[in-house]
């Protein structure tokens, strides 16, 4: 285990810094600067800021002061907000953790539970209207069904607010939650819930579920408590890229809903060659992708013995 983690996170600090490279020379080499705008700054104040942020430096000593500043934790100074990037990240990337972990736990419990209910009544209609959900969840994306939300729940029926963050623990506030979340999992409710039944339907197929029902086990534990452990390993490799994309927020969605998430931070940052913002949310993107991929590795050893680490 100790070897595992030693040899994976050697494998996410290398991948990291490739992709802190690549991302740092692909801006550089786009087309613009920060300073870029309508307005066409005069030569001299355009050099005064160049030399303010380091731009006047040699490229190579740009990339090896920024590579320094990623390994002591320092992702740079912002040019539009006059600020610190991670100061403007971390509290924004704390609202898209808890917007990912409803939608994470909404896609996983009614994702699986769908799948489940499918697998056990094969060919009939809660499999059929189950499957047919799914399909409609995998074919319409976030920003579409975002506006289709807002407009039948918040304009049509006036049922629920269509934009903000909740400032307490009212209904009132947090109902603000239920559409942005629907939207961002919606489309993973959908892949859990076929991953699920086409596990589960080829677990209950083995020869040691049809011994535990030779015994007389009733079907909900045979299901429950035989056939769900190793039903759900395809949903397990699934929800490690899920996780990483559902906790760091959908750009999309926090745009539709007006929430304070890292998203509208990423969005800013690519509208205005913002290069020192956009770096540190793709780092932490990065990151949580690893990070969630490792935790996956580690959760099949968990549900499959057969399954070793090296």
């Amino acid at each position: 285990m100790l070897a595992f983690l030693t040899k994976r996170l050697a494998g996410g600090v290398l991948t990291l810094f490739m992709i802190a490279t690549l991302c740092f020379f692909i801006i550089r080499f786009s087309p613009g600067s920060p300073f870029t705008s309508e307005k066409k700054l005069p030569p001299e104040v355009l050099r005064n800021l160049e030399r303010k942020y380091g731009y006047d430096r040699p490229l190579g000593v740009q990339y090896l002061l920024a590579m320094k500043g990623y390994l002591t934790g320092n992702l740079g100074w912002s040019i539009r907000y006059e600020r610190e990037a991670e100061e403007l990240l971390f509290p924004s990337f704390s609202t898209s953790l808890k917007l990912g972990g409803l939608a994470f736990a909404f896609s996983i419990l009614f994702g699986v539970g769908i799948g489940i209910l499918a697998a056990a009544r094969q060919n009939r209609l809660p499999d059929y209207l189950s499957m047919s959900f799914a399909l409609v969840g995998i074919c319409i994306p976030n920003f579409l069904l975002g506006p289709i939300l807002v407009m039948l729940f918040g304009l049509v029926l006036q049922w629920l607010p269509v934009a903000g963050w909740p400032e307490d623990w009212s209904w009132g506030e947090l109902s603000k939650l239920l559409l942005p979340t629907l939207s961002l999992s919606l489309v993973h409710l959908a892949y859990v819930s076929r991953l699920t039944r086409a596990g589960m339907l080829d677990v209950l197929h083995r020869d040691y579920i049809r011994t535990a029902r030779a015994k007389g086990l009733g079907e909900g534990a045979v299901v429950l408590k035989h056939a769900l452990k190793n039903g759900i390993t395809p949903v397990l490799s699934y929800a490690g890229p899920m996780a990483a994309y559902v906790f760091t927020g959908s750009v999309v969605v926090e745009k539709i809903f007006n929430i304070p998430g890292m998203g509208q931070h990423f969005v800013d940052a690519a509208l205005v060659r913002d290069q020192t913002l956009f770096m540190g949310a793709v780092l932490i993107y990065s990151t949580l992708v690893i990070v969630f991929n490792v935790l996956v590795d580690l959760g099949y050893s968990m549900l499959d013995p057969r399954v070793r680490l090296t």
